[in-house]
């Protein structure tokens, strides 16, 4: 989740290993370092240079791409299908990927109808407040609608398929994929967590029936406000969590947008009157990391650490909001304070390899990486204003790390 304040943006995804859980949920030894993926975001019609796209990611090092077909939730569980990709755009798009050598994970995101290209609020015909809701976390969605079961979910699982069939002999040799259930459905999760059980219980049946077990695993990314405990657990009742304990439990993995403080590590004396160092930013995703496992998953919602899957960070970015507050995504800036900017979301991304590479401590074994829009568009690749090659070379440790 990125906090309202702009237009929407699509992610680069810096993964362990393309989404592919260990049977094992404990961790048991330390993890090799992490590393980069990148991710790819489309309206209908935007994965139409997929084979370019996907040529500069793997050019550049990334070895994952992570999918994120994008749909406009129009009215209470009614979904515009036809503002997303099609079925064969996506399967052509997938399989490009694989036959790159890419891993790859499918995320598809419902926005409001305005952040779609050339929605008109003004003139449009729809006055729900959904039209132009600020944040995805705040629809109003039962799961199991059809819009959503057979619309997003099922279609990114038939995607998958026919992509792995079209390898023929090279799918055999192909890494899982990871297909995310759901994205930042906050009101969704805290309502009805019980409704989520049952889609998963739907998705695990239709993935069997395609043949696909082994093939994909299933995961949920959750808003970084699932760490923040009056924001979202706080508000269940007993019966609710426990749901929401069954269904984390019955993920084969478990991601986060994670956009929490990240100058946490400094001294309190200091905060405020310096940048965190790099080690700084990297303790302070170890700590976020930790509590969210120790106080949220254990503590408040009872899962055991066995009981707990694979992590991953669904989501990473610095925006306007800077180290403090990395989800605040626009606003204006002086040119002073854009120049500082830059300096902290490079900091930021310093941190994150530091994370990544790191061997004790850290158990996510993946993050994604948001890097379109203001700020988050670290390569200019939607607007060449938006580089930061501060930032870029950051990752080029991760990126060339054998």
């Amino acid at each position: 989740m990125r906090a309202r304040v702009g237009a929407a943006a699509y992610v680069v995804a810096i993964m362990t290993c393309a989404g592919a859980a260990s049977p094992a949920r404990a961790q048991t030894k330390p993890l090799a370092p992490a590393p980069l993926g990148v991710s790819y975001g489309a309206w209908k019609g935007q994965y139409r240079d997929a084979s370019k796209r996907i040529a500069t990611f793997k050019d550049l090092g990334f070895q994952i791409v992570s999918f994120i077909p994008t749909y406009a939730y129009v009215a209470r569980n009614k979904i515009d299908l036809g503002s997303g990709p099609d079925p064969t755009e996506l399967t052509q798009a997938i399989e490009v990927a694989l036959r790159s050598g890419l891993a790859v994970v499918v995320k598809p995101h419902l926005d409001p109808p305005a952040y779609g290209p050339g929605f008109n609020q003004f003139t449009s015909d729809n006055f729900s407040w959904r039209a132009g809701c600020p944040w995805r976390g705040f629809f109003d969605l039962d799961p199991m609608t059809e819009d959503y079961r057979v619309g997003v979910v099922f279609r990114a699982l038939a995607a998958l398929k026919s992509a792995f069939d079209g390898l023929g002999d090279i799918g055999r040799l192909t890494r899982p994929a990871r297909l995310e259930v759901g994205v930042e459905l906050m009101n969704s999760e805290v309502d009805s967590p019980e409704r989520w059980e049952s889609l998963l219980a739907a998705v695990k049946k239709e993935r069997h029936r395609l043949g696909l077990d082994g093939k994909v695993q299933l995961s949920h990314d959750f808003t970084h406000h699932i760490e923040i405990l009056d924001d979202f657990v706080a508000r269940m009742s007993r019966d609710k969590r426990e749901a929401l304990r069954r269904y984390i439990h019955n993920l084969d993995a478990l991601s986060l947008s994670q956009y929490m403080d990240l100058t946490i590590a400094v001294p309190a004396t200091e905060r405020g009157h310096r940048l965190p160092t790099a080690d700084e930013v990297a303790q302070a995703l170890v700590t976020h990391e930790k509590n969210f496992r120790e106080q949220i998953l254990g503590k408040e919602l009872g899962l055991r650490g066995k009981e707990i899957p694979v992590l991953h960070i669904g989501e990473f970015g610095v925006g306007r909001g800077g180290l403090k507050h990395p989800n605040l995504w626009s606003g204006d800036a002086t040119p002073a304070e854009e120049q500082q900017l830059a300096h902290e979301i490079a900091r930021g991304h310093e941190g994150l390899v530091r994370y990544l590479a790191q061997t004790g401590g850290r158990t996510a074994e993946s993050a994604i990486l948001w890097v379109t829009g203001a700020h988050y568009d670290i390569y200019g690749w939607d607007n060449p204003k938006h580089a930061n090659p501060e930032a870029t070379e950051a990752l080029k440790a991760a990126l060339h790390r054998p």
